[in-house]
């Protein structure tokens, strides 16, 4: 079938299609609601409008012809240069030496330090404390923590020193890691979230946060370059701290020290630094000659709420409390189960 039988194929389905058209819209006007048709007189149908289909589609649509392979064109040769004689010099220059020229190492980017202060801090301070009764000896040592020049010069911007707080005289004392944004305006240990859920385990065994000495590891807050968050102190900026905090235990000598968080935990014991916290909890250390018991930080139940955490906590108060020979009813001990 050529191109032009084909249209003239289509023309016709469509006139036809038209006059059926027609004819149906006269006889619903005369009144006829419905045309029945045989089954075979629709077969018939549906396989002339095959048949004209394949054909129109063949017909119209013309198989693709191969390309014509292109021969290539031979490259055209290059017309050679005619040689020029360079001028030989009468009296000629002796030969420049070169000197091999290395390049340059690209210089690696430095990494930015997690902390804004100085990355050099000075040695750790020499503590001598005067002798007296411990409210002075205490008072003498506060006023030198507060106006060390270190200390000052890493402070956040209106922030201040962290110095311990509580009784000179206590048998327990609790030591953190370091100051949060609380703690560092008002210049005072544990005063936020955690400070608040530490305060309310004291009340549980009976004592009080005036009845016993709370300080940290760090005088100041380490800084850092995120808007939120605290960073963990470096081995050096704990150990330009913990001559401070050694000297705080020599005023108070406790009886038991309750180290607060990872951190603190590896300033003062140094166990493994590849343990975990399950593997220094709820055992006994010792720290110049003063017993030590490692249990979480109070933020940690904070970000934790689980019944487990705080049983944890709980079990490790308890410890303390057995060691201070402190009376534990059956209610203090059914706390968490």
């Amino acid at each position: 079938m050529t191109g032009s039988e084909a249209g003239a194929m289509t023309m016709d389905l469509a006139d036809g299609t038209r006059a059926v058209l027609e004819e149906l819209k006269r006889q619903r006007e005369e009144g006829v609601d419905a045309v029945y048709l045989e089954q075979e007189t629709i077969d018939d149908l549906r396989t002339a409008l095959g048949a004209m289909e394949t054909k129109v589609s063949s017909a119209v649509v013309p198989e693709p012809k191969p390309e014509p392979k292109l021969e290539p064109k031979p490259e055209p040769r290059p017309t050679p240069k005619p040689a020029i004689e360079e001028p030989v010099p009468s009296n000629p220059a002796p030969p420049v030496e070169v000197a091999e020229v290395k390049p340059k190492p690209i210089a690696k980017p430095v990494r930015k330090a997690e902390s804004a202060g100085p990355s050099v801090l000075p040695p750790p301070p020499e503590v001598s404390l005067p002798e007296g009764d411990p409210d002075s000896r205490m008072s003498w040592l506060r006023d030198l923590v507060l106006a060390c020049p270190t200390c000052n010069a890493n402070l956040n911007p209106g922030a201040k020193v962290v110095f311990g707080v509580g009784n000179p005289d206590a048998d327990v004392f609790f030591c953190g890691e370091a100051p949060g944004n609380d703690e560092e305006m008002k210049g005072e240990p544990f005063v936020g979230a955690a400070g608040q859920l530490l305060d309310k385990i004291i009340s549980a065994t009976g004592l009080t946060r005036d009845g016993v000495y709370i300080g940290n590891v760090m005088n100041w807050r380490p800084q850092h370059d995120q808007a939120f968050g605290n960073r963990p102190p470096t081995e050096e900026e704990t150990d330009f701290c913990l001559p401070y905090l050694k000297a705080q235990l020599e005023v108070v000598q406790p009886k038991v020290i309750v180290v607060l968080g990872r951190t603190a935990a590896n300033a003062l014991i140094q166990p493994d630094p590849n343990a975990k916290m399950v593997d220094v909890r709820g055992r006994w250390w010792e720290f110049d000659g003063v017993p030590v018991l490692v249990t979480y930080h109070p933020s940690y139940l904070l970000h934790n709420p689980s019944l487990i955490g705080k049983r944890r906590v709980w079990e490790d108060f308890l410890l303390v409390m057995e060691r201070l020979e402190m009376p534990i009813s059956n209610k203090q001990r059914g706390f968490f189960q």
